[in-house]
């Protein structure tokens, strides 16, 4: 049986190794034969995981079988890193398919689960396989809205894509910078600084309809209200789009840009976009994208923005114009994020989560809104009924651009007609 051993880390320019390298091995799905003991793996059986080390809690790990997935993971191995800013970095290796390595700042409250299951917000990473595992085999596009520490843009490039992803926060292109580095076969190719690179173009912009500048509120780590990273807050041309002023933050300043200027005519894998709320403004600069290239599949963060009326107009005619470009959704509530995965090195052959995921809207939604008695068209019925949570994940695939969808005008954001 071959061993998938990364080679140990080396010194990466301007970040610094806290502590010695620890290396993790991966066993690969199928043994090929005799499985391999325990002791030559260095894994625990399950019953002797209660025994061991408090940190333990890999609990899928099975003596003398191929479910031994993660040598080494039963105690979850970390490395430490201290970047050009200051700040503190973890490097994870995935429990993914395929396994790539992650770099977060372990302060982030987001990244707390992560760190237990070596799979940031399972469902929606399985779901991002399924829907894009095929098209980055031969190479494919996807665009990252809100690129966060850069999870689904390394995972895309582990599965062969090339990403386009937009990230204003100068900390978390710091720790995507690290993850890309420490992936072998990915930073040769990978130049995060220029557009029109092989593999990925790395842009501290913001995405926006409204050209301008724009100052963005950064919460920092140990504050009281949040611990989060992301954005709160974006003050510009068009004034306060989002803010939580109870946090703790920093301001940082970036420009805005067009996907469609950006992208000028590719088609794409997959679209994201994760902006804290704006991603009404976001999908309105890709629509020359939506209407004449190949976009089979989106992924949309939603949240309720009921003290915003104008933002909740936005969202509601968004979803409804990308529904009738074809696009059909699914929702990803909070207490499905997490659910179980299929081991790893096996995705492929798993079922995916799409066909039993909850639709959106929701069949008796949609059955109220034809029928004619409710005032509310479909998707506004779906954003006041339909949402499981404050926020949500949507997931979407296009089904066929009904005949001259594509040509009509986006409609204007905000509540005015």
């Amino acid at each position: 049986m071959a061993l998938r051993i990364p080679p140990t880390v080396a010194d990466v320019p301007g970040y610094q190794l806290q502590r010695p390298p620890l290396p993790l091995i991966y066993t690969p799905r199928s043994c090929g034969g005799a499985a391999p003991s325990c002791d030559s793996l260095l894994c625990m059986h399950k019953r002797e995981l209660r025994r061991a080390s408090r940190n333990v809690s890999y609990k899928a790990a099975l003596c003398g079988r191929c479910e031994c997935a993660l040598c080494l993971a039963c105690a979850k191995p970390r490395n430490l890193w201290k970047a050009p800013s200051g700040q503190t970095l973890e490097t994870v290796t995935t429990r993914t398919d395929p396994p790539f390595t992650f770099a977060y700042n372990p302060a982030d409250a987001d990244m707390k689960r992560m760190r237990e299951q070596l799979v940031l917000e399972p469902l929606l990473t399985h779901a991002w396989h399924e829907a894009t595992w095929r098209c980055c085999g031969s190479g494919g596009l996807v665009v990252d809205v809100g690129g966060n520490f850069g999870w689904y843009t390394l995972y895309s490039l582990a599965l062969g894509c090339r990403v386009v992803v937009f990230e204003p926060v100068p900390l978390f292109r710091e720790a995507l910078r690290l993850g890309v580095t420490l992936n072998p076969g990915f930073a040769a190719r990978v130049s995060l600084d220029a557009p029109q690179t092989l593999l990925v173009e790395l842009y501290g912009n913001v995405v926006y309809d409204t050209p301008g500048n724009y100052t963005l509120r950064v919460p920092l780590p140990g504050g009281m209200h949040k611990k989060k990273l992301g954005m709160t807050g974006m003050n510009g041309a068009r004034g306060i789009l989002k803010s939580d002023y109870n946090a703790k933050a920093a301001t940082v300043s970036a420009g805005a840009v067009r996907i469609d200027d950006v992208l000028r005519g590719r088609d794409v894998c997959l679209l994201k976009a994760d902006v804290e709320g704006y991603e009404p403004q976001v999908m309105q600069t890709a629509q020359t994208l939506l209407a004449t290239r190949e976009v089979p599949n989106l992924q949309l963060e939603l949240s309720r923005t009921r003290k915003d009326a104008e933002q909740t107009c936005a969202a509601v005619k968004m979803l409804s114009r990308l529904s009738s470009l074809g696009y059909e959704f699914k929702q990803v509530p909070n207490q499905l994020v997490d659910a179980e995965l299929p081991p790893p090195d096996s995705w492929q052959q798993a079922a995916g989560p799409w066909a039993r995921l909850p639709s959106f809207p929701t069949a008796a939604t949609a059955a109220a809104a034809a029928a004619g008695g409710e005032r509310r068209p479909k998707m506004q019925l779906a954003y006041d009924i339909d949402f499981a949570t404050h926020s949500t994940n949507l997931v979407a695939r296009r089904r066929s651009t009904p005949l001259g969808a594509a040509s009509l005008p986006w409609p204007s954001l905000g509540c005015s007609a």
